[in-house]
Formats: C-alpha cells, sequence, structure tokens
C-alpha cells in the first residue's frame, strides 16, 4: 500500500507522527521488554519515541514503520545503559581490591590531617558542608554563628587551602598527575 492510499488518519505529514498507529504496534512489547530486562516500561517507551520524533523531525521515516519501531524497541530494550541510567549490574557489584580499599583509607586519612590544619573556621565549615550537603547556605550560616554572604567566599578559601595542603603531602609519584593550584 503506498502512502496516498492510507487513511487520513493514518497518514504521515513530514513532521508529524503517526501515534494512533505506532503505539499500538509497540508499547505491549515494550511493557514485555521492560519486565524481561528489569527496565522501567515507561522509560523504555520514552526511549522509543524520542527516536521516533528524530526520524520525523529528519523526514526519515521508513515506510514500514510499524517492523521498525518495533525492531528499535527490542534494540534499545537490550542497551545496558538504559537500565536505570546507570552502569550495568556487573559493575553495581563489583567489590574494590584491598589496595583500592587501602588507598581510599589513606586518602581519607589524609584529608582528615589537612581539614585538622586549616586556618579559623574552615574545618568547621567545611565539615558542616560535607556531613549535611542538603543544608542552605543559610542553615549553615545559623548553625556556624556566621552571615550567610561569608559562606561562599570562605568556602572557596577554605577548599584552595585545602588543595594546596594535600597538594604538598603528596607523593612525588603522585604529583605528576596534579595539577598545581594556581594562586
Amino acid at each position: 500500500m503506498t502512502e496516498r492510499h492510507l487513511s487520513p488518519r493514518s497518514a504521515v505529514i513530514p513532521g508529524v507522527i503517526p501515534v494512533a498507529e505506532l503505539r499500538p504496534a509497540f508499547a505491549p512489547l515494550a511493557a514485555a521488554l521492560a519486565h524481561r530486562h528489569r527496565l522501567d516500561p515507561q522509560d523504555l517507551e520514552q526511549d522509543v519515541w524520542l527516536r521516533v520524533l528524530e526520524r520525523a523531525a529528519e523526514g526519515t521515516l521508513p515506510r514500514d514503520r510499524v517492523s521498525w519501531v518495533r525492531a528499535l524497541t527490542v534494540q534499545l530494550a537490550a542497551r545496558p545503559d538504559v537500565q536505570d541510567g546507570g552502569p550495568p549490574a556487573a559493575e553495581q557489584r563489583s567489590v574494590p581490591s584491598a589496595e583500592d580499599q587501602l588507598l581510599a583509607a589513606d586518602r581519607r586519612r589524609a584529608v582528615r590531617r589537612a581539614l585538622a590544619r586549616l586556618p579559623g573556621r574552615c574545618p568547621d565549615l567545611l565539615a558542616s558542608l560535607a556531613e549535611s550537603p542538603e543544608l542552605t547556605y543559610r542553615q549553615v550560616a545559623e548553625r556556624l554563628g556566621v552571615p550567610r554572604g561569608s559562606i561562599g567566599p570562605t568556602r572557596s578559601r577554605c577548599l584552595g587551602c585545602l588543595r594546596a595542603l594535600l597538594y604538598s603531602h603528596r607523593p612525588a609519584s603522585d604529583a605528576r598527575h596534579v595539577v598545581r593550584p594556581e594562586g
């Protein structure tokens, strides 16, 4: 059947999507595939519609739109990067090696030592911001008893000092991988 023999309801005008034709053709398939691959069915359907819209905007929707949208749905459901927007499940469950754990603990100790050496209110300010990142500057200012307008500039200066302290205590082998702070 050619394009001009289609009913007006299913005809495609460039830039217009044949929703009434395509949704029943792939929505049940998208729901089944989403269940099978542990995806959110609405996310998968939205991803399919995004591709359909892109092709329609280019004016390159294929003649056999139904078969194409079904194949597209299968293809998108099988992609690992669609799953919850994160890495594949195997990567999520990886356990850090003993060496990685040791290095992470060493970095945490170095940061704690550097924080303790910071001047003035810097240790308290950075600790408050790190422990409760959801707090607003107003809340941090009330907690520390400082003007709200000083939180941002003080935070910036404190982080600069922290970077300098951490950089000065790096082993020589790591120094080549770090950009020296300007200032």
